[in-house]
């Protein structure tokens, strides 16, 4: 084929392919249907669950605490509760069997004395009570807030519980609500990220761009076990992807997106066409009508849309936003010997994807390993369990809060940090840490049956908890599921959690549609308005 024939061909292939793409995504059920994950208010029952769109948040930070989050000295803290027998906050107490033979600085109060918070209590009581009315206080690695009583009066605790006792189980029950092997399987991101492409009226804008509406940012070098579910697509479109995105410093990301290897992009784009457009052509009955649909094909067709339109996220993912932040040389007397302050660098990262001007995230998954993370990944702190929760936890929560705007205390650059009255922020992990010291170690074990999440702003006014732990053994008497937790993400957002290829209403152990989203709202979210 001569060249003028072929280029000719490719960019009338190019444009036919990529009319493909939008209709397809567009137009799912027929051109009159709504997008996908549009709410059903053609029926009063789901309709009356409807969360009005003023209280919707326009995105989604939220930041995962992997390795396990320790509940009982962060955010579900009775202050009386095993202080006679050394458990929940009070297992490395410095009266504690488990403490003998340590160094002050390795007991709850040492390492409470060294970090030098300036407070004098190590707990902070919430304003609210659980479901079995004991007071709940922040506890003392959590010491960030308190400062930030704009942040403490938007929170709500939510217990959630389930079954996976190891990481590699957990963390895909934690990303995407359901277990191994669920073909629907999903991150929390897809969903979204699906949702704002095929409905250009969702609140905050939508509608096909290159630009993704969902990230996932892991920090560079950290591999937690099978984290790959909170990028996994199930039974969605390849295009509901999130961009899957590894902070480090001096990222070779934007130079990869501004497509400098190839050296002439627009001759590449053409030849790719041409063959997408020969393969096409094979899917067509006797040669004509419209190619039959083929999933994978419509998945590449949409990759290839992102990939020509690549440079522009060369404007939203800058160079500046990849310079190394420096690390605290020392945190509570101890000495860090980290090159890179990865949580800050992802928090700022998080903060500005979700409040550019254009081209804004609608959901941005920070997974968070810890400024010095542990051997065994991240948070999971079976051993100095003390020692590693005092400086990785405030360390954290400090950069979250850095990047979420005080009101009563307007900074420069305010413009790109998190508004709880246009976002939220979500606290998660992929399960909590046993109220008891684990054999004879420094640490804790795995506690799937009773931790909690922390949804604070977007449709939160006021401080609140939603389920409780029993004393004599942490399980959770009242709870959330994992399932029933992405649910109250998807629906605080306005988006259907029931939509096709999303969720069963089994996955919640709900009967009825209508019946579960007004559950989710009244009672999980505490918005019975």
């Amino acid at each position: 084929m001569k060249r003028r024939s072929f280029i000719k061909t490719a960019a009338s292939a190019s444009a036919v392919a990529g009319a493909g793409v939008f209709s397809i995504l567009k137009y799912p059920r027929g051109a009159q249907a709504a997008g996908w994950g549009a709410w059903p208010m053609d029926d009063k029952a789901k309709a009356a669950a409807f969360l009005p769109t003023e209280l919707q948040p326009e995105g989604v930070l939220e930041l995962h605490i992997n390795g396990g989050l320790s509940c009982f000295d962060t955010f579900y803290t009775i202050p009386e509760r095993g202080q006679d027998d050394y458990r929940y906050m009070w297992i490395f107490d410095e009266n504690a069997p488990a403490s003998e033979g340590r160094q002050p600085i390795d007991t709850l109060q040492g390492r409470w004395d060294s970090c030098q918070t300036g407070y004098t209590e190590m707990t902070n009581p919430l304003g609210a009570t659980d479901s079995d009315g004991n007071e709940i206080h922040l506890g003392p690695w959590t010491w960030p807030f308190w400062s930030r009583p704009d942040v403490m009066a938007r929170m709500r605790i939510v217990v959630t519980s389930h079954d996976q006792v190891a990481h590699e189980g957990a963390n895909p029950k934690s990303f995407t609500g359901l277990g191994l092997g669920n073909p629907r399987m999903a991150g929390l991101g897809t969903a979204i990220q699906r949702y704002f492409t095929e409905n250009e009226e969702a609140k905050g804008g939508g509608g096909i761009r290159p630009a993704p509406y969902s990230y996932v940012l892991y920090p560079a070098g950290y591999a937690p076990f099978n984290a790959v579910a909170a990028s996994a697509v199930g039974a969605h479109p390849g295009s509901a992807r999130p961009l899957v995105v590894s902070v480090e410093p001096d990222s070779e990301l934007t130079n990869l997106l501004s497509r400098s290897v190839t050296e002439n992009p627009d001759a590449f784009d053409d030849a790719v066409a041409f063959y997408r457009a020969e393969y096409a052509a094979r899917l067509r009955s006797f040669g004509h009508s419209t190619p039959a649909r083929a999933a994978e094909r419509e998945n590449y067709d949409f990759s290839v849309f992102a990939r020509e339109n690549a440079p522009v996220l060369t404007d939203i993912l800058q160079p500046s936003l990849f310079n190394s932040i420096t690390p605290p040389a020392q945190l509570c007397q101890s000495n860090m010997g980290v090159a890179d302050d990865m949580p800050a660098m992802q928090a700022r990262l998080a903060a500005n994807l979700l409040t550019r001007e254009q081209n804004s995230a609608r959901y941005v998954l920070w997974i968070d390993a810890g400024l010095q993370p542990r051997p065994t990944g991240g948070h999971d702190v079976h051993s100095a369990s003390v020692r590693y929760n005092a400086t990785n936890y405030s360390h954290t929560f400090s950069a979250l809060l850095d990047n979420i705007v005080d009101p009563m205390n307007p900074r420069a650059g305010d413009e790109n940090r998190v508004d709880l009255d246009r976002q939220m922020v979500l606290i998660n992990t992929e399960f909590g840490r046993q109220p008891v010291q684990q054999g004879n170690s420094t640490g804790t074990n795995h506690h799937p049956w009773g931790y909690v999440q922390i949804f604070i702003g977007g449709p939160i006014t006021e401080p609140s908890v939603y389920g409780a732990m029993q004393e004599s053994d942490g399980y959770a008497t009242t709870s959330v599921s994992a399932a029933q937790s992405r649910m109250m993400v998807l629906q605080s957002m306005g988006i259907y959690p029931f939509s096709t290829q999303s969720y069963n209403v089994a996955d919640g152990g709900f009967l009825d549609e209508a019946e579960a989203a007004t559950e989710i709202r009244n009672t999980f979210l505490g918005l019975d308005v």
